[in-house]
């Protein structure tokens, strides 16, 4: 018993780590997007346009979104219409909050799967000043999904331990 909870406990040490990490990169990829956006537009005023800076921001901007997303969804702080669960008795409203994870979870199967078929498919597209390919944009879909499929696994192994606790 000893051995699964250490190991347990390196798992959660790893998943937090992960997940700190994550919310520095969106952190930095906001205030870079922000920074080249102010850059953008100055330099297109005063008549020396960067070209190159909206597709970076176009980048940042795909990985920032899922990003966002997943850690919204880590905290429990997406936007929810609770106007009609609120009046359903607890023990309906605890299954139905199960059903939503069983349903955001296989959406999120559908997401990497597709996701990885779309990034494959934009390989030889590139951007127009970067020279890369475009499916670093398109990655940002099913990584991060696998990072919610994680999110939705944690929150609900932690939900059934506070049930065992009471």
């Amino acid at each position: 018993m000893e051995k699964q909870s250490s190991s347990r406990s390196r798992l959660r040490r790893a998943y937090d780590s992960l997940c700190a990490g994550e919310l520095y990169l969106a952190a930095a990829l906001f205030i870079l997007i922000v920074v080249l956006v102010f850059i953008s537009a100055l330099t297109r005023k005063i008549g020396l346009p960067i070209q190159w800076t909206m597709d970076v921001t176009k980048l940042c901007f795909a990985w920032l979104a899922f990003l966002s997303g997943d850690i919204a969804l880590r905290l429990g702080v997406l936007p929810g219409i609770d106007m009609f669960v609120i009046k359903l008795p607890p023990k309906v409203r605890i299954v139905l909050a199960y059903l939503v994870k069983v349903f955001m979870f296989t959406l999120l199967v559908f997401f990497v799967y597709y996701g990885f078929k779309l990034a494959s498919s934009n390989v030889k597209r590139t951007f127009q000043t970067l020279h890369i390919s475009y499916s670093f944009v398109t990655m940002s879909l099913p990584v991060c999904s696998v990072l919610m499929m994680f999110s939705l696994i944690s929150n609900t192994v932690d939900d059934f331990k506070k049930k065992s606790d009471r």
